[in-house]
Formats: C-alpha cells, sequence, structure tokens
C-alpha cells in the first residue's frame, strides 16, 4: 500500500513536471521568432530535457543551461534596445559602474532610483549601464525580480513590441518558471 502511494505520488510530480515544462514552452513559442529564435530554441531543448532528467544532477544541468541561454537572450535583447555610447572604454565603464553601484547599494529597493537615474541622467554610459545588462545582473545579485523593471524600462525604450523588447519583457516569468521547474523535481 506505502509502494502504491509512492507512485501515486510520484505520477502526481511528474505530471505536476510535464504541466510546468509545458507552460514554459507557451512562454518561449511567441519569442521564437526573429533574430532570437535560435537561442530561444536552445533554451526550449534544456527545458524539454529537463523533464526527462534521470537524476538530480542531469536535471540541475539542464536547468543551468536554461539559465545561460536565457541570460544569453537577455543580453542580446539589451544590446539591441540601450544604446552604448561608443566612446566609453571599459575602463569608463568599470568606473562609472562602481561609482552606480555605491549610490544604489545605499537604497533598500533601487529599482525607482535606477529608472529615475536614466530618466534624469544626462550621460549616455550612465543610462547604458543601468539599463543594460549591467543594471539587470545588480539588481539579479541583490535578488529583485525584474518583471516591474523591465515593463517600465521597455515602456520608456519604447521597445514594448519589437521582439527585443518582448524577450526583454518576458526574462523575469521565463526565469522563475524555469525555477520552478528544478523546485518541482525535487519533491
Amino acid at each position: 500500500m506505502a509502494d502504491e502511494q509512492a507512485r501515486g505520488e510520484e505520477s502526481g510530480l511528474a505530471g505536476s513536471l510535464a504541466q510546468a515544462v509545458e507552460d514554459v514552452q507557451k512562454m518561449l513559442a511567441p519569442l521564437r521568432q526573429g533574430e532570437f529564435s535560435e537561442k530561444i530554441g536552445k533554451i526550449s531543448v534544456y527545458v524539454q530535457s529537463s523533464a526527462k532528467a534521470r537524476d538530480a544532477k542531469a536535471l540541475a544541468n539542464f536547468i543551468r543551461f536554461a539559465h545561460l541561454n536565457l541570460d544569453a537572450v537577455l543580453a542580446a535583447a539589451l544590446e539591441v534596445v540601450v544604446w552604448r555610447p561608443r566612446l566609453a572604454s571599459r575602463t569608463d565603464e568599470q568606473k562609472k559602474a562602481t561609482s552606480l553601484q555605491k549610490t544604489f547599494d545605499r537604497l533598500d529597493n533601487p529599482v525607482q532610483a535606477m529608472l529615475e537615474h536614466y530618466r534624469s541622467s544626462s550621460d549616455p554610459l550612465n543610462k547604458y549601464l543601468v539599463a543594460g545588462t549591467w543594471g539587470h545582473e545588480y539588481l539579479r545579485k541583490r535578488k529583485i525580480d525584474l518583471e516591474d523593471y523591465d515593463r517600465e524600462l521597455c515602456e520608456m525604450l519604447g521597445c514594448g513590441d519589437t521582439e527585443a523588447g518582448r524577450v526583454v519583457r518576458s526574462y523575469a516569468s521565463l526565469n522563475r518558471s524555469i525555477d520552478e521547474l528544478q523546485t518541482l523535481a525535487r519533491y
């Protein structure tokens, strides 16, 4: 009887995992068109593979690769929607990033400050750092959900209806959904 109950619970979890994979696939489907389709396709493959993983290590690797590819797609999309000043050197970027980090580290929730900084700054390098990959990495390190930030950022940039804008807006929910796959597989 205990074996039947364990198999029933295992079957229910497999069904939940399969449903979660299907949900992620539905989220990826509209993004699989245009310039990001190849990278989105890789995410899709890793997500599908996670449902068929034989053990926890394999599952963790599939999830990790899905996240790495999702991060790469976000970086590529940000390069399309956020203008990068051509004359800025890596040293300039690093100095500005350090300065911005010191400013935002003082705040409990820097999202609104970063958006306001983007709106009010006349320095193109500051705008690029706050809206681009550095700003997103900074918020992730602070464990702040990017969904509201990305939505407002896309509104300011006027890119919400572009392929890159849709990728940026979808990033946070996709990231959470992929994390959920690993959580479901643990139980």
